[in-house]
């Protein structure tokens, strides 16, 4: 483990978990300049209890364990306090152990549920608001009734394919079938394999439960077999980095769901908007460097969870106990819309999303904080 510098005294700082490697580096750039965009403004209104942010970066793009290895170093240290970022299920199941109990840890990112461990606040979509919900809709705005599942194989696509086929069943409709690859497979032939069995499946679309750039590659390997004239695609975890990479070409018929998109109307949207145009530059010290990338629904995420985090104490430093407080029921504001957190279970504002290009054209909001949390 690389030797980190001193924290600044009186600083409030948060382990900063952001993938650098693997499938879902990609983000790792958007997210940490959005959450420099975060730290910015709180200081600006006076910091967390009047201390300015400290962000102490954290590899979540490292295995697992050697992760969770990392926080656990910082918290007896004393270097942070508190934990927060965008990353997967595996290192937050890695992680929350280590932290339960201790310190505040914000979890940014859309998940399966369940999450019990003590300090921890799940602040993304949940499977039956952000996907079952945008399911739902496509069945009645698409006629899309059959769905093929083709998911990276760890907890998040597994368990979300599990409750989509008890809700899909429950609604005479269901899936065709599923395939899961290693996490961050870069072998073609596993790619053209597994849009193959989507062809065969005889199904209406395909759901998409990949991560980066594996969902970048299969992207690439369906429009190469010409299967985006004959099938949807729908991704619950798709931006617009994934677009940009995944090329205008590879992105027909490609249906998204997230709370956040960088084509969301409103004050906030926009405000947000603006404030991650300026993000690279806090992050590199240095002035206007020319045109930035739209903020995809990772980099809002983890700007909203660090803007959650510092809130959470009312003008304190946030404590555990603050956590289980909001996790009893609490609202906040986010760029996408007022997110309320009611015995657990977060509801967000979620849209349905049609690829175009290297962008979005927003549809439809399939679910909303006004609706009751959908599990």
């Amino acid at each position: 483990m690389a030797e980190r510098p001193h924290p600044a005294p009186g600083a409030y700082r948060v382990a900063l978990l952001l993938p650098r490697r693997g499938p879902s580096g990609m983000f790792g750039p958007a997210c940490r300049a959005a959450a420099e965009l975060a730290a910015a403004e709180v200081d600006r209104d006076g910091g967390v209890g009047g201390r300015p942010v400290e962000l102490v970066d954290v590899d979540a793009g490292a295995e697992p364990a050697a992760v969770a290895g990392e926080v656990a170093a910082l918290l007896a240290a004393g270097a942070v306090d508190a934990v927060s970022g965008w990353h997967l299920s595996t290192v937050r199941r890695a992680v929350a152990p280590v932290v339960a109990g201790r310190v505040p840890y914000v979890y940014a990112t859309a998940y399966e549920g369940g999450e019990r461990h003590d300090g921890v606040l799940c602040s993304g979509e949940l499977p039956g608001e952000q996907v079952v919900a945008a399911l739902e809709w496509l069945r009645g705005a698409a006629g899309l009734r059959h769905w093929f599942v083709v998911g990276d194989d760890y907890v998040w696509p597994r368990a979300t394919a599990r409750r989509v086929a008890r809700a899909l069943s429950a609604a005479g409709t269901g899936l065709r079938g599923s395939r899961f690859v290693p996490l961050g497979c870069r072998d073609e032939g596993t790619w053209r394999s597994a849009v193959a069995d989507c062809a065969r499946s005889g199904a209406d679309g395909v759901l998409m439960l990949l991560v980066g750039t594996d969902g970048v590659r299969f992207n690439r390997a369906f429009a190469a077999a010409g299967l985006d004239a004959a099938m949807a695609r729908f991704s619950p975890f798709m931006d617009e980095t994934m677009l940009l990479a995944s090329g205008p070409d590879a992105t027909r018929g490609l249906f998204a769901s997230a709370g956040w998109f960088a084509g969301l109307p409103g004050a906030s949207a926009a405000e947000f908007s603006r404030g991650f145009a300026t993000a690279f530059d806090l992050l590199a010290g240095t002035g206007p460097a020319g045109p930035t990338p739209a903020p995809g629904t990772m980099a809002e995420a983890t700007y909203s969870a660090l803007r959650l985090l510092a809130g959470l104490g009312g003008g304190d430093r946030p404590q555990v106990s603050d956590v289980r407080r909001a996790l009893a029921g609490a609202a906040w504001d986010s760029p996408h819309g007022t997110v309320r957190l009611s015995r657990g279970v977060v509801g967000h504002p979620v849209h349905v999303a049609l690829a175009d290009g290297v962008g979005f054209d927003v549809l439809a909001r399939v679910s909303g904080a006004g609706d009751v949390p959908r599990a």
